[in-house]
């Protein structure tokens, strides 16, 4: 149960919060979560502004739950088909990557609606999220290093949870920053296809993690 939220003691309101719970994640398909007032998510669910006071103390007690949505949807993505690599033998790191990215951009735009009110409000009111984001941020870390190790053959760099940190950083902000703000700032100048710049982006990493290694100066 979330700060500010009061706790269901009966199934009745249990349902209530579960109404309530619906609406917000429709209102926010429509429209950001700073445009949407007590009295909008009351209409939506089709409770009274009371009712809704009487499961959450204000507006702000319905940040963690977006967390709770986003957390539900990353679970449930990461144990499907779709959020699986399915690799032949002969495939290697380049492959790989391009289905991780894919599968990435399909999982961030078909939950562009909560990632962008989860991104921005672990930055604004990190009080409200408490752990949740940094443990999502380390379980996707792990999932990385898991891809460099597995294709350790064809991975330069030594240090691999570094290497792990830096792709898991380039695929949230330049994937996020697309998918979510395509309009504003440098996604802005990407003409591309999803296609491509999903393939493109892996192929950066690709570079990234079987680079070289350069060598220091005598």
């Amino acid at each position: 149960m979330s700060q500010g939220e009061r706790p269901a003691k009966q199934s009745r309101s249990k349902l209530t919060r579960d109404k309530l719970v619906a609406a917000l994640e429709h209102l926010l398909r429509q429209r950001s979560f700073e445009d949407i007032s007590i009295a909008d998510l009351a209409a939506e669910a089709g409770l009274s502004v009371g009712t809704v006071y009487r499961r959450f103390e204000n507006r702000d007690a319905l940040i963690p739950v977006i967390f709770e949505l986003y957390a539900a949807r990353v679970t449930q993505f990461a144990a499907s088909p779709s959020g699986k690599l399915a690799l032949e033998p002969e495939d290697g790191l380049r492959t790989a990557l391009r289905q991780m990215v894919s599968q990435g951009w399909k999982f961030l735009t078909a939950e562009a609606h909560l990632v962008r009110a989860a991104h921005l409000y672990a930055r604004l009111r990190p009080d409200l999220v408490g752990d949740e984001w940094e443990a999502f941020l380390e379980m996707a870390v792990a999932s990385s290093l898991a891809l460099i190790e597995h294709f350790g053959d064809e991975v330069s760099i030594s240090d691999r949870r570094e290497a792990a940190e830096i792709v898991t950083y380039l695929l949230n902000t330049s994937l996020i920053e697309r998918a979510l703000y395509p309009q504003d700032g440098p996604a802005f100048a990407l003409t591309m296809s999803d296609e491509v710049f999903t393939a493109a982006m892996a192929d950066a990493i690709y570079g990234y993690l079987t680079a070289p290694p350069v060598q220091a100066p005598a």
